[in-house]
């Protein structure tokens, strides 16, 4: 029997790459509300983040608000003066569309006046009143979410889907006069602000294939397996493996697909059969949850290669898995399909005084100009001690035999490493 098949030819594994966060991006919108009369309640709309760019991890709100106008005051007692404070302020509100307060920005200036008694006349003049006018105050405000967690459900769009978010926004004005006497206040107050939403988010790339677009080689009846795997740099994406067309007669995939992880893995096993002599193509597709893509390509090539056993040599042809080999022996015993690594070894002490072995293979895709190839008859002749003599017999046409004893969990054995020009 075939001991530790391992498929030389196809025995590439496929190993997905450490899978490491991309770099944060940031993307920003801003809308601006014109200056007018307060107390105002409008809105503002803006795009919602659009999930094929990546993953949404924050959100920065920055409002910046400017309010202009004038501060007038009186001081109506005919008896005390008055050290009165006078602030020309608004509140301005960005809220979520239930209304919930998201920030508020809240442009001040102060002035401190000292009014005499009342002078007669209310004319926010003279020495008992004081007019502020051409006042401007400014005021910033930034706050990032989460918290709440929800702000990135409430702010993700579908990937592509160009949706958006009206948010309300207030302009409230709060101004006050405070003081000693006896005073009155006058305000004229206008408001303007822009709103900036800026998404913070870790960008997509597409899913990858570490290894891909080899060339994967195989033997008939001899069992091939090797992985593919599928990755995606974002940790926070999962990716869909899925398989395009249909799999060769016979092969499986464990995990079956479609699957989905990160990474992402299955294993193709196949144990090709003569009728699969020839390149078999199987293409797969990786989509991330953000609905980019990635391909591969796998072909395998299947060739026949054979070791054959006999006790003479000779001139034979000999049919197998339905294919005419000529042979330089004479009465063949046994035959394995075999690869330039998988090939069968022996407990020394069985091997018969003297026999010969010959590979031969057909693969015409490969070489398409010489499909047919062999090696010598190798003849060996074995001693009891551990020892053995080889020479050839006939002619050889692209292979080269060879054997070799080791040693094995003690015992003795005995193998016939082949090689093949131009693989």
């Amino acid at each position: 029997m075939i001991r530790d098949l391992r498929s030389a030819f196809a025995a590439l594994v496929f190993v997905a790459s450490a899978v490491t966060a991309s770099a944060q991006s940031q993307q920003c919108f801003n809308q601006s509300l014109d200056l007018q009369p307060t107390d105002w309640h409008r809105s503002i709309t803006v795009p919602k983040f659009d999930s094929a760019l990546g993953t949404l991890t924050s959100i920065t709100f920055t409002v910046d608000s400017r309010i202009e106008g004038s501060a007038q005051i009186e001081n109506l007692s005919p008896n005390s003066p008055s050290d009165a404070t006078t602030s020309f302020q608004a509140q301005v509100t960005v809220t979520r569309p239930d209304m919930s307060i998201i920030l508020s920005a809240n442009p001040t200036v102060a002035f401190n006046d000292v009014l005499t008694v009342f002078d007669g006349s209310i004319d926010f003049m003279g020495s008992s009143g004081e007019s502020h006018t051409g006042i401007v105050a400014l005021n910033s405000a930034s706050l990032t979410s989460p918290p709440p967690d929800s702000d990135l459900v409430l702010f993700t769009g579908a990937p592509g889907a160009g949706e958006t978010i009206t948010l309300p926004v207030s302009a409230i004005g709060t101004s006050i006069a405070t003081g000693g006497g006896n005073l009155i206040s006058q305000f004229t107050q206008s408001a303007a602000c822009t709103v900036t939403v800026c998404y913070n988010f870790v960008g997509n790339t597409p899913p990858t294939f570490p290894t891909c677009g080899t060339v994967q080689m195989g033997s008939v009846g001899v069992p091939l397996s090797f992985q593919i795997c599928a990755a995606d740099s974002n940790p926070l994406d999962t990716v869909t493996l899925t398989l395009n067309g249909s799999l060769p007669p016979g092969a499986t995939l464990t995990p079956p697909l479609p699957a989905t992880g990160n990474p992402i893995c299955t294993t193709f096993s196949w144990t090709p059969s003569n009728s699969d002599v020839g390149t078999t193509v199987i293409n797969f597709t990786a989509t991330d949850s953000h609905l980019r893509t990635a391909q591969c390509s796998i072909s395998i090539t299947i060739a026949e290669c054979h070791m054959l056993f006999a006790q003479n040599s000779g001139a034979s042809s000999y049919t197998i898995f339905g294919h005419l080999y000529d042979t330089q022996l004479a009465g063949v015993r046994r035959f394995y399909p075999v690869t330039m690594v998988d090939n069968p070894s022996y407990p020394f002490r069985i091997m018969p005084s003297q026999f010969y072995v010959q590979v031969v293979m057909y693969n015409p895709t490969v070489f398409p100009s010489n499909p047919s190839q062999w090696s010598y008859a190798l003849h060996v002749v074995t001693q009891p001690n551990g020892s053995f003599t080889t020479d050839n017999y006939g002619t050889f046409n692209g292979i080269h035999i060879s054997a070799q004893t080791f040693t094995e969990n003690g015992h003795l054995r005995m193998r016939f490493p082949f090689t093949i020009d131009g693989m």
